[in-house]
């Protein structure tokens, strides 16, 4: 009985997992695929009923394995020293073992302040692919915030699509949605280039921060000390 109800949870999975993937090449055309290939970004909205901002989904390649893509990618600690304008990213509690919040200060061009925020992010493996979601807990900025980082094996490379919504709390967000847009597509741009850099040099860090993953998928609280630092 036990055994039936393990190959049962594990088949499941099993079509999850592929269902998975098979969403994220169905949201792509051929004409999408050349471009990407080419090793541009697409990048697709979709308006959200009362909000100033739609929601965005971005996809590309990296040139790197979905574990070390996913593994800087959700680097908590270290988002500040590669995401533009990003000045503060410190972990400050687990939730559980894939569920960390961390504190966030963004540099914002004036007259607005610099946003202050913190978020939750949950790790997750399906097969060999991986995604980051990701929530608001509290933020000066935005009203809501919801998003996720797919990494998928593609080729020889990553097929990574980033997805994001945040409804802002200012009255003059749709006057800022183009540079918004604009923003999105650079920091991604980035993202990018800093893990394909990282590859290239075989710094140490892709395996410091794969191994993260690995461990908290294995049930360790690997921000334990970065929290308990002051």
């Amino acid at each position: 009985m036990i055994k039936t109800i393990i190959f049962a949870l594990t088949f499941s999975f099993a079509i999850e997992a592929m269902a998975q993937k098979e969403q994220v090449l169905q949201e792509l055309s051929t004409a999408d695929i050349e471009l990407i290939e080419k090793g541009q970004f697409i990048q697709k909205t979709k308006d959200v009923p009362g909000s100033a901002w739609p929601e965005i989904t971005q996809y590309g390649l990296v040139e790197a394995t979905p574990l070390e893509s996913m593994g800087i990618f959700s680097a908590l600690d270290y988002q500040k020293e590669y995401v533009p304008n990003v000045i503060k990213s410190k972990p400050v509690k687990h939730i559980s073992a894939v569920e960390v919040l961390t504190e966030y200060e963004m540099h914002v061009p004036f007259p607005f302040s610099n946003a202050l925020y913190t978020h939750g992010a949950v790790v997750h493996k399906y097969d060999e692919d991986y995604e980051l979601t990701w929530y608001k807990v509290e933020s000066t900025s935005t009203e809501e915030v919801k998003g996720s980082a797919y990494f998928l094996p593609y080729k020889n490379s990553t097929l990574f699509r980033y997805r994001s919504y945040i409804k802002p709390k200012s009255k003059l967000g749709s006057l800022i949605k183009k540079i918004m847009l604009r923003d999105v597509q650079k920091s991604i741009e980035s993202i990018r280039t800093h893990i394909e850099q990282l590859k290239k040099e075989n710094s140490p860090l892709l395996a410091k921060y794969s191994e993260f993953i690995k461990g908290a998928l294995h049930g360790e609280f690997v921000y334990k000390n970065v929290i308990e630092k002051k």
